[in-house]
């Protein structure tokens, strides 16, 4: 069993548990201003027995958050349901047990086992509620045990033919609210079942998203490294293109340079030849023109 359903099973244990609890702090305090306001005799057991069961509910609920395996939480459970039962009993006996309401503390136990507790589990602590309830009305009948009444006692418990149709009633009562509680729980405890399915596939789909986001984050920052990898290389490239470039201009100025230096002296030394070439013309004219004059 994974947390998640120890979980959902601790927080149902103790939704129920301080669901009694506070049922039970409302009980004793309107028994203490019936105990004031009216003619009602509350036995001080019944206050006794009412604050034992509350401080067993916070006990127990301590004792349980403790575990972390389903198994030994529904046990525990299970035996401490069994526990409040015969609590319970003691409860009823001093409410005046067959002359009073307090059967239905009884089927308000039922149901809660019906809805907490296993199809199996939830029919013993019916049988027990049975058992312990008619156990104790026959005690009562027999006088083994004293009977209590909040008001004067009408000598109910003593009438066999009241006691038989009570019995019976209470009987069918318990039967059908077992029956009824746990089709109506199946389908509740389904429903819930194809929750905590859907939960816990949504909670693995979460993770996957998780795994991926990530994933996805240690490709962004790898393709961030990259980048800023690729800025560095480039820039230092273009830095030295520039210094390439740079050399190469300062090479072709001096090359052009160098090359106007030797343009201007061949310029120079074709002046020279030329008007050197000239010279030589002119000095042959004048040597003909001389030839020709002495002829002459």
């Amino acid at each position: 069993m994974n947390n998640q359903e120890v979980e959902s099973l601790l927080k149902r244990v103790g939704w129920a548990i301080f669901s009694i609890i506070a049922v039970l702090i409302m009980f004793l305090l309107l028994a203490v201003i019936l105990g004031y306001t009216t003619k009602a005799t509350f036995s001080p057991m019944l206050y006794f027995w009412l604050v034992f069961w509350i401080t067993s509910l916070f006990s127990f609920f301590i004792y349980v958050k403790r575990k972390k395996e389903t198994s030994i939480i529904n046990r525990a459970h299970f035996n401490f349901f069994v526990f409040q039962t015969m609590i319970l009993t003691v409860i009823v006996h001093y409410l005046g047990t067959i002359e009073s309401f307090a059967a239905v503390f009884y089927a308000a136990l039922i149901i809660y086992g019906v809805f907490l507790l296993s199809e199996k589990q939830s029919f013993i602590i019916t049988l027990l509620c049975v058992i312990f309830l008619y156990g104790l009305v026959l005690l009562e009948y027999y006088d083994i045990v004293p009977h209590y009444s909040l008001f004067e006692s009408t000598g109910v418990y003593k009438n066999p033919s009241h006691v038989a149709i009570r019995l019976i009633m209470v009987l069918v009562t318990f039967v059908l609210l077992v029956v009824v509680g746990n089709r109506y729980s199946k389908i509740i405890k389904k429903q819930s079942q194809d929750i905590l399915k859907v939960q816990n596939k949504l909670k693995k789909t979460n993770e996957e998203l998780r795994e991926k986001v990530k994933e996805l984050e240690s490709v962004s920052v790898n393709l961030e490294e990259a980048r800023e990898t690729l800025e560095i290389r480039v820039e230092a490239r273009v830095k030295e293109l520039e210094e390439l470039t740079q050399n190469l201009e300062e090479k072709v100025k001096k090359r052009t340079k160098e090359i106007q230096e030797k343009v201007q002296e061949l310029e120079k030394f074709q002046k020279f030849a030329v008007g050197r070439e000239l010279k030589m013309i002119e000095l042959k004219k004048k040597m003909k023109e001389i030839k020709n004059n002495n002829k002459k």
